[in-house]
């Protein structure tokens, strides 16, 4: 197991368990915690949800991983793999869904071998591959990112933005997922204005946290003309957070604004009034001055500090709600999660740009 992520013995939905009927027969059977798990390891290992053929080279990565010593000799013996060829995995009979029940369906989304990347965490809730991924709140999948309902969401249609691959660089400046980030959130917002009647708030707030951080754009919905209020409200707070939000007046990405953006930073997008494509976008890049050019800003930090909820406790500030500023306080039931997550994906279908 990487060092990051989290072994089998301290996380009941990683462990599987070996059954072979007897030594003499040369087939076994592996249990798997879910049927999710299950998935996501023969999607991983023969690259097909079906099963079949495990690959040569993920063959040589297990034994190495499940024999490694620091004898290169010993090593080199038991990395050859020439008596594993042909080792296939496939579902036992009966095992294989049938019905739609729970823990039994894929909600309706396809997923392919692409959207199980080698660098996806079994920790991570954002990581399709990881048994934490809660699938039935995803809306829709692409070939780079996917939109998924958060847990505890603002509103019905709150939506996120997800890169497929793990990973804490933001999701704005990567040149290789931007693109199709901004196409989703052309849709979304194409979305907001003329099935919702509302406009778009977008930001992301892209720095590291102490449990590690899957880059994601939060879309929320918000009253039509409200984005001024957002705007001041936003600009106050950072304010007083002692952080300085910068407008930016370029057209370019923030990927060409830029070339480094390591540190970390917090980007926002504010619809104009008028139920328009327009907005005004503001960034703060972590690490830089205060809120008072470079020391003081708030309880004397030299640096600002973005709140992890920042976005949405500027909507609760704005819409007088502050039950909303934490995600957890808006946590609705599995039942009603799906029932808004279908409704969600209806709506978006139609939806071209």
């Amino acid at each position: 197991v990487p060092d990051e992520g989290t072994p089998a013995e301290e996380e009941p939905a990683l462990r599987v368990t070996v059954r072979q009927p007897n030594e003499e027969m040369n087939y076994g059977f592996l249990t798997f915690a879910s049927h999710a798990a299950a998935l996501t390891t023969l999607v991983a290992l023969t690259g097909q949800e079906d099963g079949g053929a495990v690959s040569e080279e993920k063959l040589v990565a297990g034994v190495r991983l499940e024999s490694s010593t620091g004898d290169e000799k010993a090593s080199a013996v038991r990395t050859n793999v020439s008596h594993l060829n042909g080792v296939t995995l496939y579902w036992a009979k009966g095992a294989q869904p049938k019905s739609s029940s729970e823990n039994e369906k894929n909600y309706g989304l396809s997923f392919h071998k692409r959207h199980f990347p080698p660098d996806s965490r079994t920790d991570c809730w954002f990581c399709l591959a990881s048994p934490t991924c809660e699938k039935h709140l995803i809306i829709a999948v692409y070939e780079e990112c996917y939109i998924t309902m958060p847990k505890g969401a603002v509103n019905e249609h709150h939506s996120l933005i997800v890169p497929v691959e793990h990973g804490g660089d933001g999701a704005l400046v990567n040149k290789k997922i931007a693109p199709e980030i901004e196409s989703v959130k052309s849709k979304l917002r194409i979305h907001a204005r003329t099935v919702l009647q509302k406009d778009l708030f977008v930001f992301e707030r892209c720095i590291e946290t102490k449990g590690g951080y899957h880059t994601h754009v939060q879309c929320i919905p918000v009253d039509a003309d409200s984005g001024p209020a957002i705007q001041s409200k936003m600009l106050e707070m950072s304010t007083r957070a002692g952080f300085q939000l910068k407008e930016i007046t370029s057209d370019l990405g923030l990927n060409a604004l830029e070339d480094d953006w390591s540190s970390g930073y917090f980007y926002a997008e504010i619809p104009l009034p008028g139920g328009g494509n327009d907005f005004r976008r503001f960034i703060y890049r972590a690490g830089d001055g205060g809120a008072n050019g470079g020391g003081g800003g708030s309880g004397g930090r030299g640096r600002g500090h973005v709140p992890l909820q920042f976005g949405r406790e500027v909507l609760a500030e704005v819409m007088g709600k502050p039950d909303i500023a934490q995600w957890k306080a808006c946590v609705v039931s599995q039942e009603k999660e799906e029932e808004m997550t279908v409704e969600f994906r209806k709506s978006l279908e139609n939806i071209t740009c």
